[in-house]
């Protein structure tokens, strides 16, 4: 019999705002069609295409209207199911006005209710509010306060195991990354549990504790240096030349400027959903 899930870190969201506001930036039209892999979904092998959410939007979007008018419209959901079996799913939109260009998304029910956020609910096969869901915000147990044992009922209760089995397999709507994590982290509870029933020396777990690299921190510049300021510029003949004033403070020889000017990189973290 298939677990519910309890917590909303067990199944996967899909954020409307974000996903129309993807939408709504490549043209202004009344159709669209976007794929979202989906991350907390479990694959199906042979199939690559499995774990991937096919979105159809259609807007009712009246011409000659002031943007401050709410626009409404119409969400299709497409999906496969981890048994191989396609799913679909039909909800309506609403868009209200929040600034020049913008609105803010929300799924809306018949009922009232009005969702940003949408969670995927196992027992009905559909997606739903957080509330409609009954899913709630995890809370990460504390290093102290917590035995090993409770860990371990708390483990095996996420893993729908009964008990502590050398090999336990991996429920229909879990991860792989979610299921090693949560079988690396009962066998640390079973080595402690057993280390203070033997009275041995707890063994330690480097994973848990990761120092930081501080040779992989680059150097921050000083404000004044003069490579963190932009002392190039290019002549007519698109030879990169050095700014007098640079040249004259930093006593900088002439031709002292590389082919290419520096440029300082930044890197994002990738979005779990778009």
């Amino acid at each position: 019999m298939m677990q519910p899930s309890h917590y909303i870190d067990e199944v996967q969201k899909l954020d409307v705002q974000s996903l129309m506001t993807r939408a709504l930036r490549e043209a202004r039209s009344d159709k669209y069609a976007l794929t979202v892999e989906m991350e907390n979904w479990p694959q199906i092998k042979g199939q690559p295409d499995s774990n991937r959410l096919i979105i159809e939007v259609q807007l009712n979007r009246p011409t000659n209207v002031p943007a401050t008018v709410s626009i409404s419209g119409h969400m299709v959901l497409k999906f496969t199911m981890p048994d191989g079996r396609k799913r679909e799913q039909w909800f309506q939109i609403e868009g209200v006005p929040s600034g020049k260009g913008s609105w803010r998304w929300k799924v809306a029910w018949p009922c009232g209710e009005r969702a940003r956020t949408l969670y995927f609910k196992r027992t009905i096969e559909q997606f739903d509010s957080r509330k409609g869901a009954g899913l709630k915000y995890r809370r990460k147990l504390a290093k102290e306060g917590y035995r090993p044992l409770h860990r371990i009922r708390l483990y095996l209760r996420e893993l729908e195991a009964e008990k502590f089995d050398p090999y336990i397999p991996k429920p229909l709507w879990m991860t792989e990354h979610r299921y090693e994590f949560l079988l690396r982290e009962l066998n640390k509870e079973y080595i402690r549990s057993a280390s203070a029933l033997l009275g041995i020396t707890l063994m330690e777990f480097y994973d848990e504790d990761v120092e930081p690299d501080l040779d992989a921190i680059p150097e921050r510049l000083p404000l004044k240096d003069p490579q963190a300021l932009a002392m190039y510029y290019r002549d007519k003949d698109g030879k990169l030349q050095i700014k007098a004033k640079y040249e004259r403070k930093y006593g900088l020889p002439e031709g002292a400027a590389p082919e290419t000017p520096a440029h300082v990189g930044f890197a994002f973290p990738e979005a779990a959903s778009e």
